[in-house]
């Protein structure tokens, strides 16, 4: 949806009142937005004040459903001290996938008044980002693999980011035998994307945002359901949302602090039957030398996660952040809004729930809790399992399990049902991991 500085005349145009305003705030909630009158020369609508960002974030949102129901092609909106994040739900709110439809629903135009120029810049920049993400995790199996996947990470070289791609001898000289063997059923093969803003002077700082992109997962031999396969096309949340973060920064890189670089790493597979795939009872040894028994085929985001994080480290990250759509246990204790998050670093906690915060996600820190890694080394002939076959702690011990594959400050965003709700991809994470970044 375009962002403008101007427009000659508004289908939809919206006020802001006080809540003393007598009928026109009858039973009106703050964030909420109302059809107040139309006519032939447009449509207004009323809401109270934004008396926070959150609620700025509400009232954005629940305008744009109201255009979209209207179906109005421009939309204008009064100065408000949150403009920036009013402006930013809204044009989250807008997109929908048009590409695989006939007609498709169009977007319309968006004046948010109160505006600077480098407020405008830095909300159209976080939107191509959420979009950019949100277009990859949209996108069908049969056009998003791991070839095309890297296809579309090399667009943003055009932005100024130096992109390498290792097919799959690449990674298996690298000893990456995990993010192999997870890919070893599909016919794409494995591929290893590092997507790098390169620091201004000497670097002193290596941020890695390492994503799962498994673009589309089966279950392998350990098979889904039918309806747990429906929206596997989204199991690359993950590498989507650091893919968009870096097409963001790419925009803003002036204001990412000198001696900042920030890398993406993105281990992109596909889990599917085949008579190469990985079965459970296999043995493999990961790119840091561990050895892992393959108890659930299905458990297969964190060996891709754990070889790539191996990399990320070996290569001078300073510090880590992966996203993964990871476990489904961790929809059952958070839902699809809020995140969990895993840390070995307080520091690092504390920069990531503020980031967090300021985008306008949510995400609630859970323990690492070392006694529940015990149950991975039981009853193994390798160093470690992939999976107990048990759902409790499930979200906690996949997380244990990754943190044997870091040697520094290190996080984990387990973003399983935050990707897409109700069909609709959502760019979650992007804003997080820019304002991390350009917070530091």
């Amino acid at each position: 949806m375009p962002l403008v500085n101007s427009m000659d005349a508004a289908d939809l145009t919206l006020s802001f009142i006080s809540p003393d305003g007598g009928r026109l705030t009858r039973d009106l909630s703050g964030g909420e937005v109302r059809l107040h009158a139309r006519s032939e020369q447009g449509d207004q609508a009323v809401a109270l004040l934004p008396a926070s960002a959150a609620e700025a974030r509400e009232v954005g949102a629940a305008l744009m459903r109201l255009a979209r129901e209207l179906k109005s092609a421009r939309v204008q909106v009064p100065a408000t001290e949150h403009a920036s994040a009013l402006a930013a739900a809204a044009l989250g709110e807008g997109w929908r996938d048009a590409r695989y439809r006939q007609r498709g629903p169009g977007e319309p135009q968006l004046l948010v008044a109160g505006l600077t120029g480098d407020e405008q810049a830095r909300v159209e920049a976080l939107g191509a980002g959420v979009t950019f993400a949100r277009e990859l995790v949209s996108a069908p199996g049969n056009v998003l693999n791991p070839v095309t996947l890297a296809r579309e990470a090399r667009t943003l070289e055009a932005l100024g980011v130096d992109v390498d791609v290792w097919d799959g001898d690449d990674v298996a000289a690298r000893g990456m035998n995990l993010l192999a063997a997870v890919a070893a059923g599909s016919a794409a093969g494995p591929r290893l994307i590092r997507a790098t803003l390169p620091a201004r002077g000497e670097a002193h700082t290596v941020v890695a945002l390492v994503g799962k992109g498994i673009t589309f997962d089966t279950g392998g031999y350990s098979i889904k359901t039918a309806a747990g396969m429906a929206t596997m096309k989204s199991d690359m949340g993950g590498a989507a949302a650091v893919l968009g973060a870096m097409r963001s920064l790419a925009a803003l890189r002036d204001l990412i602090p000198d001696g900042v670089e920030v890398r993406a790493y993105v281990a992109a597979a596909e889990n599917m039957v085949g008579p190469h795939a990985m079965r459970p009872g296999d043995v493999y040894r990961a790119a840091n030398g561990l050895h892992v028994e393959i108890t659930n085929t299905d458990a297969e985001g964190r060996l891709v996660l754990a070889d790539t994080l191996t990399v990320a480290c070996e290569e001078g990250a300073t510090e880590l952040v992966d996203l993964a759509t990871l476990t489904g246990v961790k929809v059952s204790a958070l839902g699809n809004d809020i995140a969990a998050l895993f840390s070995s670093d307080e520091t690092l906690t504390a920069r990531l729930k503020a980031a967090a915060r300021d985008a306008g996600e949510h995400v609630w820190e859970l323990p690492l809790h070392q006694p529940y890694l015990k149950s991975y080394r039981k009853g193994t002939i390798a160093d470690l399992k992939n999976s107990d076959m048990q759902p409790a702690g499930g979200s906690i011990k996949a997380a244990l399990f990754l943190a044997q594959f870091v040697t520094r400050p290190w996080a984990h965003l387990d973003i399983a049902g935050n990707a897409d709700r109700e069909e609709v991809a959502t760019g979650w994470g992007v804003g997080t991991l820019v304002e991390y970044v350009l917070a530091r």
